[in-house]
């Protein structure tokens, strides 16, 4: 087997986990991902009829849904798109009059790979003050590995240097929003991670008015389907369920961390749906978590680093600790 077919570009694949190290599928515990494994209770609350297109009252309902619950930006508009991912793929081509990128790393790496592919001259760097020498600055925000938080007094500031900045908020809780003031901000939201619907492909971008015609000009009628219109109103509208789910993740991670701290290991950062280690070999801990069945998440830019979802039930719990303590 070619070494690229064993190479993890993403979490979440477990066909992968069972080319490297066998069993069944039902048999693994995926948390190399941070997508809530606690997924919301959505057939509880919702009768579809799924023979119709999704009206365009449907879809409007949807966007005002999610610019009430993630505070968006004021003067912004907000469109639906199929997953935060597919928004990220054509941010370069409804920004294409801006001439350079600069991304705060290491993250998520399809925002470097959209641009690249397009053309427009990117870099990634390590600090927000390096991000001001280029047209759009992107921050993903608490950032996906590390958990790193930029406060938003530095991002009204970072705002004021480039012309337009990009802030993905797919693993922000709804408790820490705040409504930013500044006018050239493109906010990313993802309902699949908090929810546990990453299955869905529902996310959503905020934006400039101009911004928001171009990028529903792009995606045409219809750009998500009426099941995923529907959970996502029902779920951006559900107060309780987010409040206690938000308490609940909290305890789950702040247990995870006391589970780990028995290691040598170093936090790197952490938010309440995963964490992320520096140890001493990225690929023995990755075996030593698979021989309980547990698939987590490494990185080809570290030798070191892995990140661990948060588990969510007593057989996780059991599992991770034997992992841990082996």
């Amino acid at each position: 087997m070619d070494n690229e077919d064993l190479k993890m570009q993403h979490g979440g694949d477990i066909e992968l986990a069972i080319k490297k190290y066998g069993g069944a599928k039902e048999n693994w515990i995926d948390l190399s991902t941070g997508i809530n494994g606690a997924s919301y209770p959505w057939q509880q609350n919702i009768k579809v009829e799924l023979r119709n297109l999704p009206s365009n009252k449907l879809l409007v309902n949807l966007e005002q849904a999610a610019s009430t619950a993630y505070k968006v930006a004021e003067n912004t508009e907000t469109a639906a798109v199929s997953g935060a991912q597919q928004i990220i793929n054509l941010l370069p081509l409804c920004l294409k009059s801006c001439n350079s990128v600069a991304i705060l790393g290491p993250t998520y790496n399809e925002y470097e790979k959209a641009f690249k592919n397009s053309g427009i001259k990117t870099q990634t760097v390590s600090e927000v003050s390096e991000l001001s020498s280029s047209d759009i600055a992107i921050i993903v925000n608490p950032n996906n590995p590390t958990g790193k938080v930029i406060a938003d007094e530095t991002l009204s500031e970072l705002s004021k240097k480039v012309s337009i900045l990009i802030i993905d908020e797919s693993f922000k809780m709804f408790s820490t929003r705040r409504t930013q003031k500044f006018n050239n901000i493109i906010q990313i939201n993802s309902l699949g991670k908090f929810f546990g619907l990453a299955g869905v492909r529902l996310g959503f971008v905020s934006g400039p008015s101009d911004f928001i015609k171009t990028v529903k000009a792009i995606l045409g009628p219809w750009p998500v389907s009426t099941l995923a219109a529907e959970i996502g109103i029902v779920a951006l509208n559900d107060k309780v369920w987010i409040s206690e789910m938000e308490k609940i993740l909290v305890t789950e991670s702040n247990t995870l961390h006391e589970a780990c701290s028995s290691k040598n290991w170093e936090l790197i950062g952490k938010t309440s749906l995963f964490h992320t280690y520096a140890t001493s070999s990225c690929l023995e801990v990755e075996k030593q978590f698979a021989a309980h069945g547990i698939w987590i998440r490494t990185f080809d830019y570290s030798q070191t680093w892995v990140r661990l979802g948060i588990p969510t039930s007593e057989n996780e719990w059991t599992r991770v600790k034997l992992a841990l303590n082996q």
